[in-house]
């Protein structure tokens, strides 16, 4: 598992320096956006169980609404944000889009790579979490009663 997350690790930063190295916007950096999108999606597609398992009820914990309620919301208010200054006239210093505030970011060679390694890294995380394997662990860890 070590040699596995070394050589994933390897490649992301190698990735992410070759991908700081594009131009914004360019043919180059919108093909290597698009590569690491696709292959993302593919990895999703193999990785990820085809159906969620059945909870029983003695084990479900009941919660307040809707898991993914929160991350909806968060996400509604990022996009009329970025609606809201794309379209009203006025200083993008005054009221910044979280475009215009990596755009700032994007200026520095290693701070672009460290961005675009965080962006894959995030992926990672999220394939890794829903994967069949991460399902299986959280559920036998749920059953064994510790927290994932």
């Amino acid at each position: 598992m070590h040699l596995r997350f070394a050589v994933l690790l390897a490649g992301g930063v190698t990735y992410s320096l070759i991908a700081a190295s594009t131009t914004p916007f360019t043919l180059p950096a919108d093909a290597l956006t698009g590569v690491a999108i696709v292959g993302m999606a593919a990895a999703i597609c193999l990785s990820w169980p085809l159906r969620t398992r059945k909870v029983r009820a003695a084990t479900a914990t009941p919660g307040p609404g809707h898991p993914y309620l929160p991350w909806l919301l968060l996400a509604l208010v990022f996009v009329v944000w970025e609606l809201f200054n794309y379209l009203v006239r006025g200083s993008r210093a005054d009221h910044p889009t979280f475009s215009s505030i990596t755009d700032a970011i994007d200026r520095t060679y290693a701070l672009k790579a460290l961005l675009f390694l965080g962006w894959l890294a995030f992926g990672w995380v999220i394939l890794r979490r829903g994967s069949r394997a991460g399902v299986s662990r959280a559920w036998a860890s749920r059953v064994n009663g510790a927290k994932p």
